[in-house]
């Protein structure tokens, strides 16, 4: 696709400093998650990860201020009592705390004494077992986001952003580092910066919950997404609209001269359901529009109708 649409600073900083560069990993790229999937309750799987969370967030603070991690759990009660007694609400066992012989990585794990737990975080990278059935969708709905900010961008800058983070910067799009929910890191981008872009789930597991290239989605199969992919397709397909408003003062009369204008050159995208492409339809002076999801059923994924959706 060508020209595609698509609190403290102090704490901060002993956060960057202590945590940015010796995050590791417990999700293994060769393996698999080290850790086995499943849980009972979703509600209390959340409570826990805010748990090491805060616990991990403490720890960098601690550094920050001695310049080592802390021996033991308990000696976060020098920034917060509290923190000595947070528990896992499922089992109720307080946290589990390892610090290498070196000094240099720690470890917060969930103590539910069955397999799976709740994961962990090593050094301020966090590692969730992916398995709730909602953080796929999750985890594609983030990537959406991206992609329908990175064509606001390249509305605004004629170019797409170099790094995620200047969505943020750029007051674009203010939750740019969602992380995925199943693995806890930010997603992956790569841009030439001015034709082509690509967003990916970081999970470095088979399968990971897709990607999306210049706004087209791509889920694994099963994931259900086709719902969402579709809409996503037809959100693409009217920001090429809307860029070539800005060229001709006009709305394509077919889309596809959205293509023969070098504005999207993948316009004939097709619901991934059904197979069919987009119904368009323009009035003559072609100043409103309409893009319809061609799946015959009732109801169909949707459609937008001069930029507006109807989901």
């Amino acid at each position: 696709m060508n020209r595609s649409v698509v609190s403290s600073v102090l704490f901060s900083l002993i956060l960057l400093l202590s945590c940015g560069d010796s995050a590791v990993s417990m999700m293994d790229p060769e393996g698999g998650s080290t850790l086995s999937t499943g849980y009972d309750n979703a509600e209390q799987v959340t409570i826990c990860h805010n748990n090491m969370e805060d616990l991990s967030n403490a720890i960098c603070m601690f550094y920050g201020m001695n310049n080592r991690y802390p021996g033991s759990i308990g000696e976060l009660e020098v920034i917060d009592p509290g923190l000595c007694s947070l528990a896992c609400p499922t089992c109720s066992l307080t946290y589990l705390y390892d610090l290498s012989g070196s000094g240099e990585v720690y470890t917060v794990t969930c103590p539910l004494p069955v397999d799976p737990n709740h994961g962990c975080i090593v050094n301020g990278q966090s590692s969730w077992p992916p398995d709730p059935p909602d953080w796929p969708g999750i985890c594609q709905s983030n990537m959406m986001s991206l992609a329908s900010a990175c064509a606001m961008f390249y509305g605004a800058e004629n170019r797409y952003p170099e790094e995620l983070s200047e969505l943020g910067t750029s007051g674009i799009y203010h939750f740019w580092d969602n992380p995925c929910p199943a693995c806890g890191e930010l997603y992956r981008y790569s841009t030439d910066l001015y034709v082509t872009y690509t967003i990916e789930c970081p999970m470095p597991t088979y399968p990971n919950h897709g990607y999306v290239i210049d706004g087209v989605c791509s889920w694994p199969p099963g994931s259900g997404g086709g719902i969402e992919a579709c809409r996503s397709n037809m959100m693409s397909l009217a920001s090429g609209c809307a860029m070539f408003y800005g060229q001709e003062n006009r709305y394509p009369e077919h889309l596809k001269e959205l293509g023969i204008s070098g504005v999207m050159e993948n316009w004939d995208l097709v619901c991934p359901d059904c197979g069919e492409l987009y119904a368009y339809h323009s009035d003559p002076p072609c100043t409103t529009y309409v893009i319809q999801c061609p799946l015959p059923d009732d109801p169909c994924h949707g459609s937008i109708e001069d930029g507006v959706v109807s989901w």
